[in-house]
């Protein structure tokens, strides 16, 4: 929840972690096993100077004042039960309970639920069908980020401007069984964008090139939220 960071919604120094467990199962008429969790790392490289002491630095000091740097990763997975054949689940999750990837959040460079599975029809804004979700994904991510320069007041906004580079995949339980095809479907992309922490939440606007993508992936260059 931000507890360990400078900064909740656009940190740039300490540690974060989420995770969580979900079981279900009868009385009830579907049966899964739900986990999830991650982590993010921030760590300051080079302190902000106040404006007396950029007049006394180099120029390297000046050009990388603020400078830190970020990494996060991110999984998870569920698993059908069928509790001895007391629910309906069999061995296949619903599309309501599975996992769902992309986003400038999650994995810039692709829409909201812009991998994984897709249906053979349907998706109108998608090269392929509507997505179903997988049952295991990862996401993780590396960027820099620094206050924003050439602007004093955007600067003392809190408004940094970073560039990333991010990877993560979403597949079926079964095909995450198979490691090398599991890694062999990593969706990747580079970019750049600005930030802002608010009350809300944090905000950004990106511009990513996809490098690695699926033929149905529904990609963006473009996002903010």
């Amino acid at each position: 929840n931000g507890y360990l960071t400078d900064d909740r919604f656009n940190p740039t120094a300490g540690l974060d972690a989420c995770g969580g467990l979900e079981v279900a199962g009868p009385p009830g008429d579907v049966g899964f096993i739900k986990a999830w969790g991650g982590s993010t790392m921030h760590v300051p490289l080079a302190p902000i100077l106040d404006e007396r002491e950029k007049k006394g630095a180099g120029f390297f000091s000046n050009l990388f004042s603020g400078l830190s740097f970020h990494t996060a990763v991110h999984g998870g997975m569920i698993k059908a039960l069928d509790f001895g054949g007391l629910t309906n689940t069999g061995a296949v999750t619903n599309l309501s309970d599975r996992f769902y990837v992309g986003g400038s959040h999650q994995l810039r460079g692709f829409l909201p639920a812009g991998i994984g599975p897709r249906s053979a029809v349907g998706g109108a804004s998608t090269p392929g069908g509507d997505s179903v979700g997988g049952d295991v994904f990862y996401t993780a991510s590396a960027s820099l980020s620094m206050p924003f320069p050439g602007n004093q007041y955007l600067a003392k906004s809190g408004v940094r401007l970073f560039g990333f580079a991010n990877a993560g995949t979403l597949t079926s339980f079964e095909n995450a069984m198979k490691p090398r095809a599991f890694m062999n479907s990593t969706r990747t992309a580079v970019g750049g964008g600005v930030s802002l922490g608010t009350k809300m939440g944090r905000l950004e606007a990106t511009y990513a090139v996809p490098l690695r993508y699926g033929p149905k992936d529904a990609r963006r260059a473009v996002q903010a939220g």
